[in-house]
């Protein structure tokens, strides 16, 4: 895993006195912080040398990428030194372990540390558990072995994943884990935490960039697969697959034979806006409604605006063709839902332009954003493959030229952690409390955004039989919520002494709700949710109580 290590430095001494008033003052440099503790193995306590420790700040801003890391030694023992005043991600890694978060009761996020100048911290124990791999093999039905299959661990994503990403609501499953076999058809995923996972396997072919491509892999792209993607014991369907438990430091066997299968080809053309051939237009055939990670078919047309693709096995699909101005982000798409079955699909034509032109403007006027570091997107609320998207420009316009007819959730991204959006209106239609509804025939109105400093803080504690809580989950969310405002909500955890703070808020109204793990991963222990009503560069406390399941 890679990570962007941020540094933040918040906090600073006073100004000394000046020691006559003939000479200049004196300026104390800030108190920084000193960190230490132990890497130890959850299961017997022994020492693990060669952990990797790291402080990663919480702010989401772009400062510098230096981070504060430190290695274990013999005895496990670490010490990180002059680390400035902040709230930090802390965390533990080491080969063959599950990474490890501050505090964290099991595999959850644990607690962010909140540093204060001069800190000096301790003691501080990681026990590490041992991560859990799947082995496995692949072969055909005559029991050759199939090499540079892709094998995927898929595990249903956690409530609080849920909420947290708006992307993960279609999805049943999610990735935790990818590999491709080897030259003896066998695959080895490693670094999973302990629970229960759906291993699939696809013969799809995936280049590796780093490497030439070969005589064998231009001949898989041509030839497409003739394998249905199974998943583990050997079945083609979700609903029957069998869950593979995975517990701490377990290696379990899943393998896998891939028959033929009656796979066939999708071919057609796409049709520019002003009747020719798009030579520059990318296809996708995606799944209608996708329930788990899956490897997406793509290709592009050629000079005549035609399209193959092959190895596709049956069921339901959409084909997306996609035209793109790499200038500002604007561009043509056009979709068409397509049933496959038995036979060749040849005829699919996708005209691109028939769709509505959605135009408007960011409004970032008094702030230091340049408007065209951002872009909008606009996600349909039936299905999470069919964004569209565009670039702002410079004088703060934006359009897409092409999209289709249903109701979105309106996104600005780019934004520094200070600002927020603070309407989004067509006309006097309130997008993020209705959506954005697009009609051919009703066309859209220019689309008015007004991007706000964001000045409000809430912070407060949380509490559990009468003492705080330490890395419970707060929500913040805005008030009323729908689905078209869900995506603004931000999230917290606590800290060492049950603490959370949600700087920068815009002004408004918003719902608070905490949530805590209970009794190992059983059902949470949830707050009662508040409603707090925040001002311009007002600063509220908010105490929040969380209760467990079985008394509610």
């Amino acid at each position: 895993m890679l990570f962007a290590f941020i540094l933040y430095v918040g906090a600073f001494a006073p100004l000394a006195q000046a020691a006559t008033a003939a000479t200049p003052t004196d300026h104390k440099a800030p108190l920084t912080c000193t960190v230490s503790g132990r890497v130890v193995s959850a299961a017997d306590a022994s020492p693990l040398k060669s952990a990797r420790i790291a402080l990663v700040s919480e702010r989401d801003e772009q400062a510098s990428p230096k981070g504060f890391t430190a290695m274990s030694d013999g005895d496990g023992r670490f010490t990180l030194k002059d680390v400035p005043a902040g709230r930090y991600q802390f965390f533990a890694s080491h080969a063959a372990y599950v990474t490890k978060q501050y505090q964290s009761k099991g595999t959850d996020k644990g607690a962010p540390l909140a540093l204060h100048p001069g800190d000096e911290i301790k003691d501080v124990l990681f026990r590490m558990t041992l991560a859990a791999v799947v082995t496995g093999r692949v072969t055909d039905e005559d029991g050759e072995p199939m090499e540079r299959i892709q094998v995927v661990a898929l595990h249903r994503p956690t409530e609080d994943e849920l909420e947290d990403n708006s992307w993960l609501q279609h999805m049943e499953l999610t990735a935790a884990a990818a590999g491709q076999t080897d030259d003896r058809g066998e695959f080895r995923l490693f670094g999973l935490k302990p629970g229960e996972y759906f291993i699939r396997a696809e013969d799809e072919y995936v280049p590796n960039n780093a490497l030439p491509l070969s005589n064998e892999s231009t001949l898989r792209q041509s030839l497409g697969s003739q394998y249905a993607p199974v998943y583990y014991p050997g079945v083609t369907q979700m609903g029957q697959a069998q869950a593979v438990s995975a517990t701490s430091g377990a290696e379990v066997e899943a393998d896998f034979i891939l028959r033929h299968s009656r796979m066939v080809e999708i071919s057609g053309k796409v049709i520019g806006f002003d009747g020719t051939p798009p030579g520059d237009a990318d296809v996708m055939l995606v799944e209608a409604q996708p329930s788990d990670f899956n490897f997406n078919h793509e290709t592009s047309v050629n000079k005549n605006g035609q399209f193959k693709l092959t190895g596709v096995p049956a069921g339901s699909y959409v084909v997306i063709a996609d035209q793109r101005s790499s200038a500002d982000g604007s561009g043509y798409r056009a979709q068409q839902k397509i049933e496959v079955g038995d036979d060749n699909v040849d005829s699919v034509t996708l005209v691109l332009g028939r769709g509505t032109k959605v135009s408007g403007h960011v409004n970032v006027s008094g702030s230091t954003i340049k408007p065209e570091t951002l872009f909008i997107s606009l996600q349909p609320l039936d299905l999470d493959f069919s964004w569209t998207w565009a670039n702002v420009k410079k004088d703060g316009s934006f359009e897409m030229l092409d999209v289709a007819e249903g109701t979105f959730t309106i996104n600005l991204h780019g934004l520094k952690d200070d600002y927020f959006v603070q309407s989004a209106r067509e006309g006097r239609e309130d997008i993020l409390a209705n959506g954005l509804r697009v009609s051919k025939e009703q066309g859209v109105a220019a689309i008015q955004i007004q991007v706000g400093k964001a000045s409000a803080k809430l912070e407060g504690t949380v509490l559990q039989d009468g003492g705080p809580l330490i890395g419970a989950h707060v929500r913040l969310t805005p008030a009323p919520e729908t689905a078209y405002n869900k995506n603004l909500g931000k999230s917290a955890n606590t800290d060492q002494t049950g603490h959370f703070s949600f700087a920068a808020l815009g002004p408004g109204k918003y719902k608070v709700v905490a949530k805590a793990s209970f009794k190992d991963g059983g059902k949470q222990a949830v707050s009662e949710a508040k409603v707090v009503t925040l001002s311009e560069n007002e600063m509220k406390n908010l105490d929040l109580t969380v209760v467990p399941p079985d008394d509610r």
